[in-house]
């Protein structure tokens, strides 16, 4: 457009119209307005979710079958006997270390926990090579090794701890 056209319209000023809209006109309007846009489609979840609950739920049963499963093994009676006295021992001395525990020997303490872990791993699998195989002298005595030496390492790290407390006592009292 040009200048002279600007001008012109701007000069016509009685053809604009100036009245005001209706009463509910914004509202007729915006009506309108969501006529025209294209409807999104609704996602059912309901579906969705019950499918994903039952997945997890499956899952999780079928997590604590497979699990459930290696930790019945049958022993002997003296080997079952071995395993019950050693089991108790390792959760006793477990118990009493995590007693001890202190913001100083915290950091131990969680060290030992993860080497407990992998020990604990180790004798897992050899309690699912005795349901496999069978019992036979090598296994079993790989396994009342591995529970002596969680309760060796327990025991030194009990030590350890004992030693922390003791020196954070001393400190203390020389202190005060």
């Amino acid at each position: 457009m040009s200048t002279n056209n600007l001008n012109q319209l701007f000069e016509n000023q009685n053809n604009w119209d100036f009245e005001e809209p209706n009463f509910g006109h914004e509202k007729r309007f915006l009506d309108k307005l969501k006529k025209q846009q294209p409807k999104k489609k609704k996602i059912n979840w309901l579906p969705l979710s019950i499918a994903a609950s039952l997945l997890l739920g499956f899952g999780i049963v079928l997590f604590n079958y497979t699990h459930n499963q290696t930790e019945e093994v049958a022993f002997s009676p003296q080997v079952q006997e071995t395993h019950d006295y050693f089991s108790s021992v390792i959760n006793n001395e477990l118990a009493s270390l995590k007693k001890q525990e202190t913001p100083q020997s915290k950091a131990l303490i969680t060290d030992a926990m993860k080497e407990m872990e992998s020990l604990e791993k180790d004798y897992q699998n050899l309690k699912e090579e005795i349901a496999k195989n069978g019992e036979n002298k090598q296994i079993v005595f790989a396994m009342i090794t591995n529970m002596q030496t969680r309760i060796s390492f327990i025991k030194s790290v009990l030590e350890q701890v004992e030693n922390i407390n003791n020196l954070k006592n001393k400190t203390n009292e020389n202190h005060s």
